[in-house]
């Protein structure tokens, strides 16, 4: 039987989803006499939305009978090594251990520990910033880091890598391209000797030794009938190298492609890692094009020349927002949408607010002015620093009151702030700040809550807040700080904090933290040289890593999609594929827009298979590309109005002026 290897193309929302799953049901239904083993049909996409449009789609199409393996590509790869951790041992490329995820916020804390005489010497001041030594170490370690995955993604070598700088010509000393390599090859030798995987060694383990292993590639073979792979443009060259080794005789393949507008360029992304497969396949062009504002008309088209010629007019459902402040400008944008919303003219669910970056004051202003006129707003993949949760900040200073000698002196206003939160309905903010201010006895030993009778006038607090004070001091005196932190943590929730009727949006940072301190300590029993480490010093290093704000909420998902206006990052809203009626695009002329929205890690363009060389690389080189690919993938997500909101000063008072300010003029300038 030959190999059967297809490939669709076409741009966004061309159609390359629905037409992926048709060839899988031809497949199924025509090919495919007997139903296939669920694991034996393997279905790649590049986001968890793309896996929920791959259900919704099998689904209509075949029914509820069919529930394929459906995976992102790292958590393809993450169950491969979890899978194949033997054939790793048998190989010697990890130690004989069972293997522990270490997340990214931790991973940057241990390579800053195994790096720290480099990171001390400022050996890699190239890659941080020098402005501060701590930002800048952070920065550095990040970069390394990034670097590492980049390597990975690409299976190239660490020993590759300064032949990569140098043809690059990276003005980087060459001492320092050897302490890079050396430094990287460290935490690669750590990682594999302690059996801790991040996404970059679990990326390195997958590329470097598995896809080379003959048992494992004979294992894909037994294992897989059936590839389709949605959205390739948006993965890393080794599952190119994947597919190849899949495309032998007897296994279907159907890859689905976009030409340009690759979301995730510069993450990791090789969209031209692929093109060697479309010279082999059956190849599909999509010619269908989107009901979009510009009509059902080549985009790409019309965007070029509006981009190359200024005078062009717009569509009539282009319209602007303009204002001279972006105070002004945020209050005209929920002005227009709560008019619109209390008209019947739009529902919330079909507005969506675009910006190349938000900041905390939009972000404030939207939310509450909107809600103010009962038109609710949802923030796409909100992600705040766990530190930021009053809830969180309160049991870690009830923790300061369990655990001695952790170092960390807690402030009066913090144990202020920790009666109201544990106790809002007896203590009230007056009434806190007098016994954390007569009541608290900071000590470097321990701290403590001394009784209410401290306080010479104590008869002012009234019945409740003493009684309450009391119970919670004596509650304190009862716990056992042999324990672990997580179980103290536990029971403070569920004495005080559950009681109160949390918000999915409370309650979010409360199970991260639960879920974070109970990793953390998971990683210090599982590694040998560091189960004698005194919980003092965990506590104390677990909360400077809080405060420093690297660790943020993944709210879990909702039972059912939330209804409102969506406020999201161009980047965002791209990689979720989504599309809405309405656009409105905040700060129009921003230079901001010049980026086209890309996310770049440290110099990845030099990482694409074909370097430089690359079609993709011309994104990087030129500005007015990434601009086109960023206004061709939008535009084609809206269908009916679009808004370009733009101020004449910024937020802190500066005149702007971006690649999209043309087009503000002419919106405004074309409409009465």
């Amino acid at each position: 039987m030959l190999a059967v290897l297809h490939w669709i193309s076409g741009g966004s929302r061309s159609g390359k989803t629905y037409a992926l799953v048709r060839e899988f049901a031809q497949w199924v239904q025509q090919d495919s006499p007997v139903i296939p083993r669920e694991r034996s049909l393997l279905f790649l996409t590049d986001t968890m939305e793309g896996r929920q449009a791959i259900e919704t789609e099998i689904q209509a199409q075949l029914g509820s009978g069919y529930r394929p393996y459906i995976a992102t590509p790292m958590g393809f790869m993450q169950e491969e090594v979890e899978l194949f951790w033997p054939l790793l041992v048998e190989a010697n490329a990890v130690a004989p251990h069972l293997p522990l995820h270490l997340k990214p916020e931790t991973e940057l804390m241990w390579a800053q520990r195994l790096w720290q005489p480099w990171l001390q010497n400022n050996t890699f001041a190239v890659l941080g910033d020098n402005r501060e030594q701590l930002r800048g170490a952070d920065r550095a370690t990040r970069h390394l880091l990034d670097i590492f995955q980049l390597c990975a993604f690409a299976r190239l070598s660490l020993d590759d890598l300064p032949q990569l700088i140098w043809d690059h010509q990276l003005e980087i000393p060459s001492e320092t391209v050897g302490a890079i390599v050396t430094a990287l090859k460290q935490w690669q030798r750590w990682c594999t000797a302690h059996s801790l995987l991040t996404y970059g060694i679990t990326t390195d383990l997958f590329g470097r030794v598995l896809l080379d292993h003959p048992r494992y590639q004979a294992s894909l073979k037994q294992r897989f009938q059936c590839l389709l792979a949605d959205n390739t443009h948006n993965y890393p060259a080794v599952m190119a190298d994947l597919i190849t080794r899949l495309n032998q005789p007897g296994i279907k393949i159907v890859l689905s492609h976009q030409p340009i507008s690759a979301v995730r360029l510069g993450l990791g992304a090789d969209p031209d890692a692929f093109l060697p497969l479309q010279n082999q396949a059956t190849v599909t062009e999509l010619s269908h094009f989107p009901e979009t504002i510009f009509g059902k008309t080549d985009l790409r088209v019309a965007i070029q020349e509006r981009l190359s010629t200024p005078q062009l007019t717009l569509p009539e459902n282009i319209t602007a927002i303009q204002t001279t402040s972006r105070m002004q400008l945020l209050q005209e944008v929920v002005e227009t949408i709560a008019t619109a919303v209390q008209q019947g003219v739009v529902q919330p669910t079909e507005i969506a607010i675009l910006a190349p970056g938000l900041d905390s004051i939009a972000r404030y202003v939207l939310r509450s002015e909107l809600e103010k006129r009962r038109v609710p707003l949802v923030i796409l993949n909100e992600q705040r620093p766990l530190i930021q949760s009053p809830h969180v900040r309160a049991l870690l200073t009830l923790l300061l009151f369990v655990y001695p000698r952790t170092g960390i002196i807690p402030e009066a206003t913090a144990v202020a702030e920790m009666l109201t939160v544990l106790l809002p309905r007896e203590i009230d903010v007056v009434r806190a700040g007098l016994l954390s201010y007569y009541c608290f006895q900071p000590g470097l030993e321990q701290a403590e809550l001394l009784p209410y009778t401290h306080y010479s006038h104590w008869d002012r607090f009234g019945y409740r807040a003493t009684e309450a004070y009391e119970k919670l001091r004596h509650w304190l005196s009862t716990l056992d700080s042999s324990q672990p932190p997580v179980y103290l943590l536990e029971a403070a929730i569920q004495r005080y904090l559950w009681p109160q009727n949390l918000t999915a949006g409370e309650l979010a940072p409360l199970r991260s933290l639960l879920e974070g301190t109970a990793a953390y300590w998971q990683i210090y029993d599982h590694l040998p040289e560091q189960q004698a480490t005194p919980t003092a010093e965990r506590l104390r290093e677990w909360i400077y890593l809080l405060r420093r704000g690297t660790l943020t909420a993944d709210p879990a998902p909702p039972l059912r999609q939330p209804q409102g206006v969506l406020l999201a990052t161009t980047f965002q809203y791209r990689s979720a594929q989504l599309a809405h009626r309405w656009h409105f695009w905040l700060d129009a002329g921003s230079p901001r827009w010049q980026d086209g929205g890309l996310q770049c890690l440290w110099q990845a363009p030099m990482f694409l298979r074909q370097g430089l060389a690359s079609p993709s690389a011309r994104v990087w080189q030129l500005e007015s590309e990434r601009l086109e690919h960023l206004l061709v993938d939008l535009c084609s997500r809206v269908s009916d109005r679009l808004f370009l909101c733009h101020s004449d000063l910024t937020a802190n008072g500066r005149e702007q002026e971006g690649p999209l300010s043309p087009w503000v003029d002419l919106a405004v300038g074309d409409r009465p």
